[in-house]
């Protein structure tokens, strides 16, 4: 199991789930071993085979011929969607604290991070904003990755990047920040797009440093200036309370667009797809735009701080993997197929069992669906697994 415990020490990986057929069979008086019981991964786990076909069928990767059981149990796969929208403004181009990289660099790193382990699990694509750089910055974003099903789970578990993670990381790769901050523009560019798409869910990643701003026709007072909030000097007069810094006799495009954005976000709820926000350092003072964000969006979090505030690179990759856990794990596993004997079947993590528990474990939520539990169900949600198996044809181990 050394492969497995690099992967996760090098990508902090989340979970994915990846069915797989056991190749030896067992006698129905044979046990699998108990949990916590490391298994001589000869085949390398996850990984499979290098001509694996799709990553969401989830019965591809190849099982260690040491676990018990002669038939795979497969799970019905529906996968999620999971569409990024990435602030490119010139701002992101700032270095992110504790990092010798910028925010949008910091950003695709921790996508990267995120999607070599949970991507087989989901659908992805990516949009960034602005998109060209006219005189004003200010028009809105545009799709840079279409929709397409993720790796297979064996990249993951070499510690690799597969194919389609890699062409998403060059497409950001090959952008640079500059511009303004077009959020409520750009969610309405993409709606046709993101409400058209198939699948069980889709869910936005909104990822931002700053207040959407860009409406060239609003106006608004000093409490909803930026360049009033941030105290910056416009051609030379200080942007305090004395002076309206988005006054008609200074220029528009710089309040905080936030009715509109928020207005486009609850209209992708009111549609079935929820937002979660991504708030990187420089975006402190709009937290109360951001809360109301999440809040239409569907994803408020406890507390006064609704989004996910991140402040350095840990942070911003924890936020994403929270995410990534709750998009794309569940402690339901639907099977395609009621097992011939229930007394007959056993799941694995990672190649070792778990066992058959009301309280900690596993047990049949009803004929066709497998229900995690207990700190069984924590262990999935923390995103400390990557290989789930199904297998039957040994006795169940109960705890």
């Amino acid at each position: 199991m050394l492969w497995f415990k690099t992967v996760f020490a090098r990508s902090v990986a989340l979970l994915g789930f990846a069915l797989s057929a056991a190749t030896l069979a067992c006698s129905s008086a044979e046990h699998p071993p108990l949990l916590g019981f490391v298994q001589n991964s000869a085949s390398g786990g996850a990984g499979g085979g290098d001509d694996a076909g799709s990553s969401l069928d989830v019965g591809e990767a190849g099982a260690d011929s040491a676990l018990c059981g002669n038939q795979r149990i497969p799970a019905i796969s529906n996968p999620p969607n999971l569409y990024f929208v990435v602030d490119r403004s010139g701002s992101m181009g700032d270095p992110l604290p504790g990092s010798p990289y910028s925010k949008f660099e910091n950003a695709r790193i921790a996508m990267s991070v995120m999607l070599r382990a949970v991507g087989h699990r989901v659908r992805y694509a990516a949009s960034v904003y602005p998109t060209y750089l006219n005189e004003d910055g200010c028009s809105p974003g545009s799709q840079i990755f279409p929709i397409t099903a993720g790796d297979s789970p064996k990249y993951a578990a070499r510690g690799e990047n597969g194919p389609v993670l890699t062409q998403l990381l060059d497409r950001l790769g090959a952008t640079l920040p500059s511009g303004g901050t077009p959020t409520a523009a750009t969610l309405r560019e993409l709606e046709s797009t993101i409400l058209g798409l198939d699948g069980k869910k889709t869910y936005v990643v909104l990822i931002t440093d700053g207040a959407p701003n860009c409406n060239l026709a609003l106006r608004c007072g000093v409490d909803a200036c930026i360049s009033n909030i941030e105290h910056l000097t416009v051609n030379g007069v200080t942007c305090d309370d004395s002076f309206n810094c988005c006054s008609p006799k200074v220029g528009a495009g710089d309040c905080v667009d936030a009715d509109a954005s928020e207005a486009a976000v609850s209209e992708y709820a009111q549609a079935g797809v929820d937002t979660f926000v991504i708030g990187m350092p420089g975006s402190e003072a709009y937290r109360s735009m951001l809360n109301r964000l999440a809040v239409a969006g569907n994803t408020a979090r406890p507390g006064n701080t609704q989004y996910y505030a991140v402040s350095d690179t840990d942070e911003l990759t924890t936020a994403l993997r929270s995410i990534g856990a709750q998009v794309a794990i569940s402690c339901d596993l639907p099977l395609i197929k009621q097992p011939d004997d229930p007394d007959l079947v056993n799941v694995y993590f990672d190649d070792q069992v778990v066992p058959k528990s009301d309280d900690d474990g596993w047990h049949y939520r009803d004929e066709n669906t497998i229900q995690f539990v207990g700190a069984t169900c924590d262990n999935l949600a923390a995103g400390d697994v990557l290989n789930v198996q199904v297998l039957y044809g040994c006795p169940t181990v109960v705890r």
